[in-house]
């Protein structure tokens, strides 16, 4: 490939698609950006966002991040670095020229492992021996490309108190330009208190009756939107409880950045404090309430609870106008 050829990006989830989007138009490339087949909601957030895309960026799907276009592209971008699809074709082609978009928080936790404070994996996991295998081979990969000046992290997070100095890697501030600047309606209706649904519980790091009691103790005038990969049966739940359950099927950047009359938003710690800090409505107020000791489970540790708690304590945020 050559210099000029667009820049491939291999997304899995609907908010690493977001800042890919918002890579490209904040760095004025032309960028293929490849999304995983099969992952909820991506499918539907990339038909939301095409009509708006920038010039030169075009989506498609593909199977894994073995798909030719990405495995043989000299730039790159990818949202989740310690994912194992990334991991395989990072050990087997190396880096090369790589952007990296924020998949969640774990920005703060990529930027410690690239300026070589904490080891390469999965924060909050106990990780197999071949994705720990895997992951000292992309570590050191992903380090080396840092110090050649060979990685960029377009984030969120970049002003983040708890963002490290990582020497070599260029941190390019994710303001939602874009996303902000969309002439776009609503996608659905919401009460003026919304409860963001958390993954938390979904993943088992907090007790899941814990987690239902604290979104049911926000009444029945508010509305709940769920992650992604919440079941049938709590939601069941949390709608005979009262609140109004709505799945939009869309990510909650666009859903509450789009949305007409909200004034309360609330949510467990998460990254959506940094990003929907950006998009809110000017006038929404977002609290964030911090997990008690009580709900942790055996699965979250030390590392993945410290982390949280630093989220619950800076991202209370009131959107401001630029």
């Amino acid at each position: 490939m050559t210099a000029t050829a667009p820049r491939v990006g291999w997304v899995e989830s609907p908010l690493q698609l977001i800042n890919a989007v918002e890579a490209a138009a904040a760095l004025g490339e032309p960028m293929l950006i490849l999304l995983r087949s099969g992952v909820a909601q991506l499918a539907g957030t990339a038909r939301w966002l095409e009509p708006h895309l920038p010039d030169d960026v075009v989506l498609a799907e593909a199977g894994s991040a073995s798909d030719a276009r990405f495995r043989g592209a000299s730039r790159r971008l990818v949202g989740d670095v310690f994912s194992g699809q990334f991991r395989a074709v990072a050990t087997a082609t190396g880096t090369r020229d790589l952007v990296v978009v924020d998949d969640g928080s774990a920005a703060l936790h990529l930027a410690a492992v690239l300026a070589g404070i904490e080891p390469f994996s999965r924060m909050g996991q106990r990780e197999r021996p071949l994705q720990r295998g895997l992951g000292a081979v992309t570590g050191a990969r992903l380090r080396a490309a840092a110090r050649s000046g060979r990685v960029m992290l377009v984030t969120a997070y970049a002003d983040h108190a708890a963002m490290p100095v990582v020497p070599g890697v260029r941190i390019v501030p994710n303001r939602y330009a874009w996303l902000r600047s969309l002439d776009a309606p609503p996608p659905v209706d919401l009460r003026p208190v919304v409860i963001l649904g958390s993954a938390l519980a979904v993943d088992g790091y907090v007790d899941a009756e814990r987690y239902e009691a604290w979104v049911a103790s926000h009444g029945t005038d508010a509305t709940y939107l769920p992650h992604r990969r919440e079941d049938p049966a709590t939601l069941a739940r949390l709608s005979e409880a009262g609140l109004a359950v709505v799945e939009p099927g869309l990510p909650a950047e666009i859903v509450l950045g789009r949305a007409h009359g909200v004034a309360h938003v609330h949510s467990l710690p998460s990254s959506t404090g940094a990003t929907l800090a950006r998009v809110l409505p000017v006038g929404t107020v977002m609290s964030v309430t911090p997990v008690d000791e009580a709900w942790w489970t055996d699965r979250a540790d030390e590392t993945f609870r410290a982390t949280l708690a630093t989220l619950a304590d800076e991202e209370q945020a009131e959107p401001q106008e630029d």
